[in-house]
């Protein structure tokens, strides 16, 4: 549990230093400075620690009353889930500006939809690593390429009312996730942003840990009240201790506590010598470096099929940004087959 826990902190460092993302991460590569420096680095972790605590801090106290509120709830949303979500994803387009806008969202969605599809399904990549090119070409190689990016900033402080608002926007769009079959970090980031019009850089870099360390939390509660797998942390909970009771659930609220506390206070210490180190470098070799490394995993985890899945998701990622739609609809690649999923 504590490895989880740090590494849901730990993990928006790729992004913020070689504008490479995981499946969690990627929607933080376009909300980071577009010049590296101490002040931005700092600003940006200070960013994570906090919206991370704040996901923790207001996911805990549900665990206690678990039990006899979730399974009801579950049981009554759980035919709807599909339904829901496809309302959804169509609102996220509608909110397009613009005719031209709402069919280029379209576009992208659909075509990252299907590029979902005919990975999850083909089999042509271990499904250990499937998103693993899936999201390095979406979000990372295509913001490489990109100008859209280049006069990225986040030096602006969110206020504390807007802070509650996005919070608040971010926690209830988690606990709403986690009773949707199939629905991941990433599709419930998604959801969260377009839903709350959360769009301003430092925004974004405040909420995704939130809901990291949220919908992670909220899975505890989801498999101690119903029994079902929701995350990899709740997989492997119930591989090693099986059946949970409340004695457990005590357990499990101390130990992410100690873990996030932890990790928090080592990324903040952290923060100042790593943003010496890395303003010192010139960004272009950072990003040729990030290139370079993340090429090598595709190849070394899922081969020259990867590497093809990859080149097809940066065509499309590049796509987006030339069209100048939002990067969300780019999750599209998992928001339509979950929705296919649960739909049929």
């Amino acid at each position: 549990m504590a490895i989880e826990i740090s590494a849901s902190f730990f993990e928006f460092l790729s992004p913020m230093i070689f504008r490479i993302g995981n499946e969690a991460t990627a929607l933080a590569v376009d909300s980071v400075s577009s010049r590296l420096t101490e002040e931005s680095l700092k600003r940006g972790m200070n960013l994570v620690v906090s919206g991370g605590l704040v996901g923790i801090l207001v996911s805990l106290p549900l665990l206690f009353f678990a039990e006899k509120i979730y399974p009801v709830v579950y049981s009554s949303l759980k035919p709807l889930a599909g339904w829901m979500l496809l309302f959804l994803c169509i609102y996220m387009i509608w909110v397009e500006r613009g005719w031209k806008k709402k069919i280029f969202a379209a576009i992208i969605f659909c075509l990252s939809g299907l590029l979902g599809m005919i990975t999850k399904y083909s089999g042509i990549v271990s499904s250990e690593y499937l998103l693993l090119p899936v999201f390095i070409g979406l979000y990372g190689f295509s913001s490489l390429i990109s100008k859209k990016y280049e006069n990225t900033d986040s030096t602006q402080d969110i206020t504390w009312m807007r802070k509650t608002r996005v919070a608040v926007i971010a926690f209830i769009t988690s606990a709403f996730a986690s009773f949707i079959p199939g629905m991941k970090r990433s599709q419930t980031s998604t959801l969260a942003l377009q839903v709350g019009g959360i769009f301003k850089h430092e925004e974004v870099l405040f909420v995704l840990p939130l809901i990291s360390l949220a919908f992670m939390t909220l899975s505890l509660l989801v498999l101690g009240s119903t029994g079902t797998i929701r995350s990899n942390l709740a997989y492997d909970i119930q591989e090693v201790m099986g059946e949970t009771y409340f004695a457990q659930t005590v357990l499990f609220v101390g130990s992410i506590a100690v873990s996030a506390c932890i990790s928090a206070c080592i990324l903040i210490f952290l923060a100042k010598p790593l943003g010496r180190l890395f303003s010192r470098i010139d960004g272009k070799h950072l990003k040729t470096f990030g290139f370079c490394i993340s090429l090598l995993l595709i190849l070394n985890f899922t081969g020259i099929y990867g590497v093809m899945i990859a080149f097809t998701a940066t065509c499309i990622g590049t796509l987006s940004s030339h069209f100048g739609t939002r990067s969300t609809h780019l999750m599209g690649v998992l928001l339509l087959p979950t929705i296919v999923a649960v739909i049929l």
